[in-house]
C-alpha cells in the first residue's frame, strides 16, 4: 500500500533517514555516468540531495578495490607490507565514502560534530547496490575521522517499511518453557530476559574460532537466564527450538555466504554443511517474541554483487523471523576484536533486570569508538560491525 504522509514523517522521528541512489551503469544514456543522491527523510519533510561523486562506474571500482583489499588482510601468509598498503585502501575507500556519501548528507542536516558531553543524535542509513557492502557508518577523512562514528550513531534499515514495522511491532511474551536455567534468588526473572547463546568454535573446514568458547562462557556468567548450546548440542534442530523459547540471541560461530546462491548462505552449526539452517530456513521462522540477535559472526550482512538490491544475508533473515534489532558484520570479523566488541555492549546493555535491547545501536557505537581509540589506522578491525533495526 502506499505511504501516509503521517506515518512516513513518524518513520522518521527518532532520526533521519538517507535513503541512498546510485543510477544503474546503463542508464547515462550516451552522456557520461549519472549520478546519484540521497532522499532525506525527516520528521517533518523529504528532502533531496544529490551526490554528484556517486556514479556506477565509480562505486563497482571503490568495492572490488575495498574487497580484495579485505581478502588479503584475511589470508594466510600476507605479509606485513602487503596489510600495510591494504590497511591504505580500507582506510582510502572510508575517505571516498565520507566525501562522496556520508559528509554531504550529514552537513545538509546540518549534523556537526557535538559539543562534549552532548548525545550523538541517531542516523539509518538504506544504501541501494554495491554500496551496501561498504561501511557507510564509518566513513571519515583519511580513513580516520573525525567522520560519521563522531557525529551520529548510525544503524541499517533495508526500507522505510522494514523501519517502519520493527518500530511499531509490540514482542510477544515468550513461553513459559523459556526457563532454561534460573539465575541465583530466582525473584524479580522475566521470560522475556531469556537469552540463547549459541557457541561453535570448531567445525570442519573453517579455522578455529578461539575466543568464541570464551565469549560463550562470559555471557553465561554474566545473563543468569541464559541457555547455552556449545559444540554438539548446537544443532539446527536445537537452535532453531531455542530461539522460539528465547527473546535474545547471540551466536559466537562461523558464518558462510553464497555468492551464487544468496539465500543458501549460512550460520556453520554441529554438522555437515546441509545440516546448517540457511538464510532461506531462517527467513521462514516467526519469532513474535524476538528482541535482539546478536550475530557475533563473520559476513553476517555481506550481499552478492547480483543481488545488491535484495538485502539477501543472515542478519536481515533475522530481521524477518521477527528480531527488531541485528547486530551483523559487513566482512570477516577478528575473534579476538569481536569477543571484545560484544562483551562491551552487553556491559552497556545488561541493566540488572533486563537487557536495554533499545539502546543497542549505541551500545555498539560506543564499542567500536574504543576500539577505534586502539587501532585508528586499522579499520578493517572496527569498521564492520553494524546495528540494524529501530
Amino acid at each position: 500500500r502506499d505511504w501516509d504522509e503521517t506515518e512516513l514523517y513518524a518513520t522518521a522521528a527518532r532520526g533521519p533517514v538517507v535513503l541512498v541512489h546510485v543510477p544503474r551503469a546503463d542508464s547515462g544514456g550516451g552522456t557520461g555516468a549519472p549520478a546519484g543522491g540521497a532522499l532525506v527523510v525527516t520528521g517533518r519533510s523529504v528532502e533531496a540531495v544529490p551526490l554528484p561523486r556517486l556514479t556506477a562506474p565509480e562505486v563497482t571500482a571503490r568495492t572490488e578495490r575495498f574487497h580484495a583489499a579485505l581478502a588479503r588482510l584475511n589470508a594466510p601468509g600476507t605479509g606485513h607490507e602487503e596489510a600495510l598498503r591494504a590497511q591504505v585502501e580500507v582506510r582510502s575507500t572510508l575517505d571516498w565514502l565520507w566525501s562522496a556519501v556520508t559528509g554531504p548528507v550529514l552537513d545538509r542536516l546540518g549534523l556537526g560534530v557535538p559539543q562534549e558531553g552532548q548525545p550523538l543524535p541517531r542516523v539509518w542509513w538504506s544504501p541501494g547496490g554495491l554500496l551496501g557492502t561498504l561501511p557507510l557508518h564509518a566513513a571519515a577523512p583519511d580513513g580516520t575521522g573525525p567522520g560519521a562514528l563522531d557525529r551520529v550513531v548510525s544503524s541499517y534499515a533495508p526500507t522505510l517499511r522494514t523501519l517502519h514495522h520493527a518500530r511499531t511491532r509490540a514482542p510477544a511474551p515468550i513461553p513459559s518453557r523459556a526457563y532454561a536455567r534460573p539465575a541465583a534468588g530466582g525473584a524479580g526473572a522475566r521470560r522475556d530476559d531469556s537469552v540463547l547463546i549459541v557457541a561453535v568454535p570448531e567445525a570442519a573446514g573453517h579455522p578455529v574460532l578461539h575466543g568464541a568458547r570464551e565469549e560463550a562462557e562470559w555471557l553465561a556468567e554474566r545473563l543468569p537466564y541464559a541457555t547455552v548450546l556449545a559444540d554438539g548440542a548446537a544443532t539446527r534442530t536445537t537452535v532453531e527450538a531455542g530461539l522460539r523459547d528465547h527473546a535474545h540471541a547471540h551466536f559466537a560461530c562461523h558464518a558462510v555466504s553464497d555468492p551464487l546462491r544468496p539465500s543458501a548462505g549460512r550460520l556453520v552449526l554441529h554438522g555437515p554443511p546441509d545440516a546448517s539452517p540457511t538464510i532461506r530456513d531462517l527467513a521462514r521462522l516467526r519469532l513474535p517474541g524476538a528482541r535482539l540477535a546478536y550475530l557475533s559472526a563473520c559476513d553476517t550482512m555481506r550481499i552478492s554483487a547480483e543481488l545488491a538490491d535484495e538485502s539477501v544475508h543472515i542478519a536481515s533473515a533475522f530481521q524477518m523471523a521477527g528480531f527488531p534489532h541485528v547486530v551483523g558484520s559487513l566482512w570477516q570479523v577478528d575473534d579476538t576484536i569481536g569477543a571484545r566488541i560484544a562483551r562491551r555492549v552487553y556491559e552497556q546493555l545488561d541493566t540488572g533486570a533486563a537487557l536495554a535491547t533499545e539502546a543497542t545501536a549505541r551500545a555498539l557505537h560506543r564499542a567500536v569508538i574504543e576500539v577505534r581509540a586502539d587501532y585508528p589506522r586499522t579499520p578493517s578491525l572496527w569498521a564492520c560491525q553494524i546495528h540494524a533495526g529501530p
